[in-house]
């Protein structure tokens, strides 16, 4: 396909990204006020996890609507489970507090373990990590995917730190390092599936990154004119592959309830802040993803949960294999340097 991740303005973007990430995951709530509403619908939550994985492959960002969400801000979930316990060696999410105060207080995230590089990068260096993690995310999402997050967000943070060590020659390591080159991974595989338009600078003339045909766009798009901003910052009418796809769900159906409380692993859902005695209702919602025009790409069987009054996916059995390899195994990468 033509992938042009290479053309992804990494430095742009990992300055732009310390300055903002901080900030944005600190305000990832459980629930938006749009999806506090989204939650009292079973099938709206089925629909919205779906739909947030087929357009982008999002899975990271899916989870906003599972179980996963539900007692915590889920950035701080990642911290707590894979992040901390890395970079503050001998930290143990829900262990002794004094022992983790310790083990933080000695961190890799401190000054002492920050070389030249690290202290003086404006972004490029931390843009190049992320360039070269790349590859290993598109890997992941063919071998693992986003339905085994476990494997993803230790195996992406273990490949990230012998990454970063490399490109700036220190140990530094940091919550914020691990979320921006991750976010730009998550971004960048979404624009192989849909394609990018050219982005000019300030100017309107300096082109940041060029115009790339998405994944989607080659199997799914017809030519259709469009108008798009060109170099003097003016609209220019051109051709382009469009596409949409479309996700729908169908009628609920009742799953034996007894039998699904019984099959829930109590140490996964304590992780959650959870129990089993929590959930009091569960339905199988089939989703399914088709082209505007009807074709019928994949059907999914979602598990969502309820919990009081609101309605979470429940990610630990709800399958997402078939959206994956069906629609996103041709995203390519460049072999990692």
């Amino acid at each position: 396909m033509a992938n042009k991740n290479k053309e992804f303005n990494y430095g742009l973007y990992a300055v732009v990204a310390f300055t903002l990430v901080a900030a944005i995951l600190a305000t990832t709530t459980v629930f938006t006020f749009k999806n506090k509403y989204i939650a009292f619908s079973p099938e709206k939550v089925a629909t919205n996890y779906v739909d947030t994985i087929v357009q982008k492959g999002d899975g990271y960002n899916a989870y906003k609507f599972a179980l996963v969400s539900k007692s915590e801000k889920y950035g701080d979930f990642i911290r707590e489970n894979y992040i901390y316990p890395v970079i503050w060696p001998g930290y143990v999410s829900g262990g002794d507090e004094d022992a983790n105060k310790a083990a933080k207080e000695n961190g890799f995230d401190t000054d002492a373990h920050k070389s030249d590089a690290t202290k003086n990068d404006d972004g490029s260096l931390a843009g190049n990590v992320a360039e070269k993690m790349y590859p290993y995310y598109v890997e992941l999402m063919k071998t693992v995917s986003w339905d085994d997050y476990d494997t993803f967000f230790s195996s992406y943070m273990e490949r990230l730190v012998a990454v970063r060590a490399e490109v700036f020659g220190d140990d530094y390591m940091s919550d914020e390092v691990f979320f921006t080159a991750l976010e730009a991974n998550v971004a960048t595989f979404g624009d192989a599936l849909t394609g990018t338009d050219t982005v000019y600078a300030a100017d309107g003339k300096t082109t940041i990154s060029e115009a790339t045909v998405g994944l989607y766009q080659q199997n799914f798009g017809t030519s259709q004119t469009a108008e798009v901003i060109g170099e003097g910052g003016e609209l220019v009418e051109t051709t382009k592959l469009v596409y949409k796809l479309v996700t729908t769900a169908g009628e609920p159906e009742e799953f034996p309830f007894d039998a699904y409380k019984e099959s829930l692993d109590p140490d996964e859902l304590a992780k959650y802040g959870l129990t089993a005695d929590d959930i009091t209702a569960v339905q199988l919602i089939p989703v399914t993803v088709s082209t505007e025009e009807g074709t019928e790409l994949a059907t999914v069987e979602v598990f969502v949960a309820q919990i009081g009054n609101s309605w979470f996916v429940d990610s630990t059995i709800t399958d997402m294999s078939e959206v994956y390899t069906r629609l996103m195994s041709g995203v390519t990468a460049p072999a990692a340097e």
